[in-house]
């Protein structure tokens, strides 16, 4: 009966040491207001391992967005090789005009076993709203 008990035991810990192991290689995939996604930025900012994508047109794209934001159009027929190239192990901020087409671009990339990304919810007129600063056309 003792064994058992320990063995028991042992069973435990083996499978609480486990999950917490598999904790770290958890994915991160969220929606964030446009408050936390600003924080996100700044804390990214000297980070080579992030990038921000606007997934826009490139006509919403030029006319304003958001600094250092590389382009990746939703619409493109070339909008999943795009995802396919980029490195999974990265973090991704992703925005849109409303929140719509990066929401499906974070769950896709959830999908595709991407790391770490993040939605702004709200978009950029939620950012412009708020008064967030922005790149735009001259």
């Amino acid at each position: 009966m003792r064994m058992q008990t320990i063995s028991t035991y042992f069973a435990f810990f083996v499978l609480l040491f486990s999950a917490s192991a598999s904790h770290a290689d958890e994915v991160i995939s969220e929606n964030v207001d446009i408050h936390a996604f600003s924080a996100l930025i700044t804390e990214h900012s000297d980070d080579p391992n992030s990038q921000i994508i606007d997934v826009r047109t490139p006509k919403e794209f030029h006319a304003s967005h958001i600094t250092d934001a590389h382009l990746i159009d939703f619409y493109a027929k070339s909008f999943f090789q795009k995802l396919e190239q980029l490195d999974k192990d990265k973090t991704y901020l992703l925005y849109c005009r409303s929140g719509n087409r990066s929401g499906k671009t974070l769950k896709i990339m959830k999908k595709m076993g991407f790391k770490s990304a993040y939605n702004m919810q709200g978009g950029m007129k939620a950012w412009t709203r708020a008064n967030y600063p922005v790149v735009k056309a001259k």
